[in-house]
């Protein structure tokens, strides 16, 4: 039996996004195979529901916000509270920064680190200069002194360090929560598109809206966080009075996001960097069309399951020419196979098997 534990998320049951989708799916799985795991968990978050176990996995309660300021110290006494219990820690993103060293250290030769470096958080406009060079530290950090490194992406291969590249996986996310092949297609509206996104420059957000408005689409929304930062509420209050648009505050509750990706025939995905994003993976497991943006990133996700834009012009003219035809079921099994969460499971469990096994020679 091993004894694994996952550091770096807000917690489970899922609450805020990618890292917690990850932890809710990922580690009941492992669980259910008779190993022992824990996930530590943002106290602040969970103050309705204590409870130690959840669906068989134990819960370690931080009592430091895991997002903003305190994201460094949070993942650091995480570590702390939870690497005695396990023979492997699995750290998700480099929020820890500059404790890596002494992670690494404290892990000493019976226990493996393995660090998810999540996308190349350092290369987003959105942050200044000293923070991008502050994360690209971490970053680099994270892979220096991790067991082994991990990255969802082939486009995120080249960003390994060439020192780490021996000791690097690339272990996709998963999609297959949502329902794979469960679509009601009685929801679905013709000409209808949907985004589901952070509403962030690098999303090509306005290129999105832009390249829609100029197509024959009927209904366009946009679910995202409009209202947490200037560059939203600003975008929201340009296109107020556009009666083709709804511009939606995130949705959370999966029953209600399920019926938006049901009723919609098109999903526009305008992320150009950050790896795998899950919102694209969770697409490919509905009929609606997918037309991306054309980065890397996209393509690795998507292949030949997707249509590509570069601009807003070509954009338009891809919803002109798929509006109100299904996505081929086919072209997205390959796809829907690597995406599903047992799969992704059994990676992670082989990879800390192997380093240990390593590690102990």
């Amino acid at each position: 039996m091993r004894s694994i534990g996952f550091i770096g998320s807000v917690g489970l049951p899922n609450r805020y996004g990618g890292f917690e989708t990850f932890v809710s799916n990922v580690a009941p799985l492992i669980a259910a195979q008779g190993h022992r795991v824990f996930v530590t968990c943002d106290a602040s978050r969970y103050r309705d529901d204590d409870d130690p176990m959840y669906d068989g996995v134990e819960r370690i309660f931080v009592p430091v916000k895991a997002n903003g300021a305190f994201s460094i110290l949070h993942d650091f006494l995480a570590f702390l509270f939870v690497f005695r219990k396990v023979d492997t820690v699995v750290v998700l993103g480099v929020s820890a920064g500059l404790f890596f060293p002494f992670m690494r250290l404290l892990c000493g030769r019976k226990r493996q680190l393995i660090t998810n470096i999540d996308g190349v958080e350092w290369r987003r406009t959105k942050h200044s200069a000293v923070r991008r060079a502050i994360l690209r530290l971490f970053d680099g950090l994270a892979q220096l002194c991790s067991h082994h490194v991990v990255f969802d992406n082939e486009g995120l291969r080249s960003y390994v360090l060439k020192s780490a590249r021996n000791r690097a996986s690339m272990i996709a996310y998963g999609g297959d929560h949502v329902g794979a092949g469960e679509a009601d297609m009685a929801l679905r509206q013709p000409g209808c598109g949907l985004t589901v996104c952070r509403i962030e420059p690098e999303n090509n957000i306005e290129m999105l809206i832009s390249g829609a408005l100029a197509s024959r689409i009927q209904k366009y929304r946009i679910v995202g966080n409009w209202s947490d930062s200037h560059y939203g509420r600003q975008l929201r209050e340009s296109y107020r009075h556009e009666p083709r648009l709804e511009l939606l505050d995130p949705i959370y509750e999966s029953s209600l996001l399920h019926r938006l990706r049901s009723s919609c025939d098109m999903y526009l995905h305008g992320h150009s960097v950050g790896g795998t994003n899950p919102s694209l993976v969770e697409a490919l497991f509905y009929p609606a069309q997918l037309i991306c943006f054309d980065c890397s990133f996209n393509r690795h996700t998507a292949g030949n399951a997707a249509f590509y834009f570069s601009d807003d012009a070509e954009l338009a003219c891809t919803i002109n020419d798929v509006m109100c035809s299904a996505g081929d079921t086919e072209t997205r099994q390959p796809y829907r196979e690597i995406y599903r969460w047992s799969r992704i499971a059994g990676s992670y469990l082989s990879l800390g098997e192997a380093d240990g096994q390593a590690t102990a020679k």
